[in-house]
């Protein structure tokens, strides 16, 4: 592939890193004042970010190692370099796609939450409904019991 389109192809999934990243950080800070904790790998958009980042890099040794200005010696360092970048950028890709499948079932949980209180709360006094607001914009269901 060419240098140049390359090159357009790092700057892009650079600046999509740094969105990401921002995102991300953003929202596990926002979650944090609201008093929910969540771990950087449960967040998508670090994951996200980050797996852009390494594809970034990826894009950027591959520019280097055609380079015909680079001696050979370095070529043995960068060709490793290259593969284990892409090898992480492979295995990040893929918990991206496991952690948006676990977010959407958690969220399809919350809605089955919602149904079952909202069915249940005629029927039984002691129930009540409760929802709090986390990260996010997304609600949190829950059922107490009253006292």
């Amino acid at each position: 592939m060419n240098s140049q389109f390359l090159s357009i192809f790092s700057a892009v999934f650079l600046a999509l890193a740094g969105y990401n990243l921002f995102t991300g950080y953003k929202r596990v800070r926002d979650a944090r004042i609201h008093g929910v904790s969540i771990k950087w790998h449960k967040q998508i958009n670090l994951l996200t970010g980050t797996e852009y980042l390494l594809l970034a890099l990826v894009f950027l040794l591959s520019i280097e190692y055609r380079n015909p200005a680079v001696p050979a010696s370095l070529r043995n360092i960068l060709l490793p370099l290259y593969l284990f970048f892409l090898l992480a950028a492979a295995v990040l890709a893929g918990l991206v796609i496991r952690q948006g499948i676990l977010n959407t079932r958690a969220l399809r949980a919350q809605g089955r939450l919602g149904l079952l209180a909202r069915a249940l709360l005629p029927s039984c006094p002691k129930l009540a409904h409760e929802r709090t607001r986390l990260a996010g914009g997304v609600a949190k269901d829950r059922l107490v019991i009253r006292r």
